[in-house]
């Protein structure tokens, strides 16, 4: 069957076929290929059914000639137009085209917002939920230098690295896509709700369950692939070895997509899966937006920008303590160590590991691995 704008008695006689219990996405393809529509497979008899079908097995055949799960595709239709929501059959011209091309993709995928899918660059973030001032800081850098590029962020609306992602995006006014592992009619976790919301009308909410679906485990790693499908690039900020951030890089890995992780302490846990990857020629080493612009080859919106350098005047709200920290960094113009750090300003290091802090949640300074300092570049 060719890619068209299906109608929505098409639609619905294709999603009652993919409701059929047997019936996976490569059979449901099949079936509606062999008969040019899903119509016809509702409209013919058991007998008939088993004449053509060769290797269907009998439940699903009786399922399909008594029309079982009919009613219940319909009342979904009806219940995601109610709500604003997309119900786009794999067979739907605006289905997204990365998406086609994954091992088995979800036969509908459901939507809600305002998400361009076939934009030229779409990059996946994902990280753990317990997210260090290091792994957000390593976003808050990354989306800064993305917002120069007109590329949409996919992420999975989950606590620590994916929510950061989601925010950063909407302060950046670059659009932010959110892949639930439950139906739309469910934000999960309920405490992201308004950040949803707020996405619609910047990129919006996807998931392959539609509304009514009870939240199971199994769906997480089924939405990771959507995660990792939906984009050319996947980038893992924080992640343990056994991650759902992991899952979702070898995906994207098996997808033949590019893969980058954020190298971190190799003590932390939370670093394990990044340096795993990177170790392992699974990833590449991602330090800055310019990685991946090299890698994928994608010019930047504004060529030849210099960073711009910090201003004092720009932060009127740093104590006198505070300013003496950012003045002794601008002195070394580089990574420096605290106890050097400490030296520079006569501070003790247990005195300056608090002052250092609020510098870096105000965005001035960055934390590195080693005890090591650095200014933002603003």
């Amino acid at each position: 069957m060719s890619q068209l704008f299906l109608n929505d008695q098409e639609k619905i006689y294709q999603l009652a076929l993919s409701l059929i219990k047997g019936v996976g996405f490569s059979t449901w393809k099949k079936l509606i290929d062999r008969f040019g529509s899903a119509q016809p497979l509702f409209h013919s008899t058991a007998s008939e059914l088993k004449r053509v079908l060769k290797g269907i097995p009998d439940p699903v055949i009786q399922a399909i000639s008594q029309r079982s799960t009919f009613s219940i595709a319909e009342q979904i239709i009806n219940d995601h137009q109610k709500r604003n929501i997309q119900s786009l059959s794999f067979f739907d011209s605006s289905y997204p085209e990365r998406l086609r091309h994954i091992g088995k993709p979800p036969s509908f995928l459901y939507c809600q917002g305002n998400i361009q899918f076939d934009t030229p660059k779409v990059i996946s973030i994902v990280g753990t939920r317990n997210a260090t001032i290091y792994g957000k800081q390593a976003v808050e850098n990354l989306i800064a230098a993305l917002s120069e590029y007109q590329i949409i962020i996919v992420s999975g609306l989950a606590y620590g690295i994916d929510i950061h992602a989601h925010k950063l995006a909407l302060k950046h006014h670059l659009p932010t896509v959110g892949v639930l592992a439950s139906g739309l009619d469910i934000i999960y976790p309920a405490a992201h709700t308004d950040t949803a919301l707020e996405m619609l009308d910047n990129g919006g909410l996807v998931s392959e369950a539609p509304v009514g679906s009870l939240l199971e485990s199994f769906q997480f790693p089924h939405r990771n692939r959507l995660i990792a499908g939906l984009a050319d690039v996947t980038i893992v900020i924080e992640a343990d070895r056994k991650s759902g951030a992991v899952i979702t890089a070898n995906f994207a890995n098996a997808y033949n997509r590019e893969v980058f992780a954020v190298p971190g302490n190799i003590y932390e846990p939370f670093s394990s899966g990044c340096n795993y990857l990177i170790k392992t020629q699974q990833a590449h080493l991602l330090t800055s937006m310019d990685d991946i612009a090299y890698i994928m080859n994608w010019p930047k919106a504004t060529q030849g920008r210099q960073a711009v350098q910090l201003n004092m005047a720009r932060f009127p709200d740093l104590s006198q303590e505070e300013r003496g920290a950012v003045q002794a960094l601008k002195l070394f113009q580089k990574e420096v160590h605290i106890d050097e750090l400490s030296e520079q300003t006569r501070l003790s290091p247990a005195r300056l590991s608090p002052i250092l802090l609020q510098l870096e949640l105000k965005n001035v300074v960055q934390f590195l691995p080693g005890s090591k300092f650095k200014l933002s570049a603003f």
